[in-house]
């Protein structure tokens, strides 16, 4: 008798089984990475409903091209002044009073947001606020995420964590451009709502993952009754050992290299957002498209960076962090020259397949690359790669005023290039370090595949 290939309701095996094996797959994560995955596309979806069109609200209130530009810079700036201390701060306190702190001021600022008028300097003020989340959220959920996870898992997790982001970077601009069209400031306040909403789930919800902060509660336990006393010694041993740590990081050059390469192609990246939008409305493009091109890239990233981050969790990083900028200057290079709708999503779908391939590899480098015990601080410190967002915005504005958007989007390709070749060969020293402390740590049988789910699903 054959075997039926379908279900009782009709539904094929071959479907159920794939089913089945994504819902094993996905259940093997820890809780708490759920947690923060779910955190990270609320407190998205807000932002990317208002953020996108900051830079028409602005020029619709009246602000100028290159004082705009100026403004936009405000927040990259808040995330390199900030950056180390956060991570620091995520080290020493723990993750999620850094997370909550984060998302708070950026709650905030957007209510600010809403009643500001054309006032530069409050909008300045406003937007460097706005950075917090960068500067504290983002590098104290990427180390959570490294903390949750063995080395050989934490491209994954890092991707479910970006598949949410995405996810949000393409529904956000589409519930924005009708907001936007009918009250920007009621788009403000609702992506503020949804960010202080984000830290009291934090709050409530999220476990703290940090070693420091496990290990202290580990000891106190153990030492239940016995008083125990800092001596003046041990403070002093403290703060020398945070000096010598700072010290490493400072002369760690292919950190330096790397993050060199990365302050080029967030400068680029992040035109996108501040003035892809004036670009194509100076070209006579229909707003709508500039949503459609958010989806896409949306689309591609949450279809796409799982797979990518699978196949490539243990593979060198130096030839997909290159190459795939490659296709970042195509991409803008297509937004710099091409006009149809088609072909502007065409130039999205190249620059988006570029970001997923590049993405796969490189949230891998930091967490490869520093010991655990530094690793919130060099998570924060990759904040300096924000800079290039603080550069390349204001450069923008007044380039734009100049010469037209063709030349910011040149300008765009060029970053990515050399930002290409900056990142390859920071790549290549980390894959050569064959006797690297990280490395060395791994077992030597084959890796489990598991994270630490007994730990955190209790």
């Amino acid at each position: 008798m054959p075997k039926p290939h379908h279900s009782a309701a009709g539904v094929p095996y071959s479907i159920l089984r794939l089913l089945s094996r994504g819902i094993y797959y996905l259940g093997r994560f820890p809780r708490p990475v759920w947690y923060l995955v779910a955190a990270t596309f609320v407190e998205s979806c807000g932002r990317f409903m208002v953020v996108p069109y900051l830079s028409l609200y602005m020029r619709d209130a009246g602000v100028g091209l290159g004082t705009l530009g100026l403004v936009l810079g405000a927040a990259p700036v808040a995330n390199v002044v900030f950056g180390a201390w956060g991570g620091q701060l995520s080290d020493k306190w723990g993750r999620k009073p850094v997370q909550i702190l984060g998302v708070a001021a950026s709650g905030l600022s957007m209510f600010g947001f809403a009643f500001s008028g054309p006032r530069p300097l409050l909008l300045a003020v406003l937007n460097f606020l706005n950075g917090m989340t960068r500067t504290f959220y983002r590098p104290a959920t990427s180390a959570a995420l490294s903390d949750l996870c063995p080395p050989e898992r934490r491209s994954e997790a890092f991707a479910l964590n970006r598949i949410a982001l995405n996810a949000a970077f393409g529904l956000g601009p589409l519930a924005g451009v009708a907001v936007f069209q009918a009250s920007p400031r009621a788009g403000f306040i609702l992506g503020g709502l949804l960010n202080l909403a984000v830290g009291l789930y934090i709050a409530l919800v999220v476990p703290e993952s940090a070693p420091a902060r496990a290990g202290a509660a580990l000891r106190k336990g153990r030492s239940l009754g016995s008083l125990h006393i800092r001596t003046g010694k041990s403070e002093s041993g403290d703060r020398a050992a945070g000096r010598e740590a700072w010290a490493e990081i400072a002369q760690d050059a292919g950190f330096w290299v790397w993050t060199a390469g990365m302050t080029l192609i967030w400068g680029a990246y992040d035109l996108i957002q501040s003035f892809l939008p004036l670009h194509l409305r100076e070209t006579g493009t229909a707003l709508w498209t500039y949503g459609a091109l958010l989806s896409l890239n949306a689309f591609v990233c949450v279809t796409a960076q799982l797979p990518l981050s699978r196949l490539l969790r243990v593979s060198p990083i130096a030839p997909a962090a290159a190459w795939s900028k490659a296709a970042f200057a195509a991409g803008f290079l297509g937004f710099a020259f091409l006009r149809s709708p088609i072909s502007l999503l065409a130039s999205m779908l190249v620059l988006s397949l570029g970001e997923v391939w590049g993405s796969a590899v490189q949230v891998r480098y930091i967490p490869e690359h520093a010991r655990p015990a530094l690793l919130g601080r060099y998570m924060g410190l990759s904040m300096v790669s924000e800079l290039g967002r603080g550069i390349a915005a204001p450069v923008a504005g007044f380039l734009m005023g100049a010469a037209g958007g063709e030349a910011v989007f040149l300008m765009a390709a060029a970053f990515s290039a050399l930002g290409g070749v900056l990142l390859f060969v920071s790549g290549q020293a980390q894959d050569g370090r064959t006797h690297s402390p990280r490395i060395s740590e791994l077992p030597t049988k084959p890796p489990s595949t598991e994270c630490k789910v007994n730990q955190f699903n209790s």
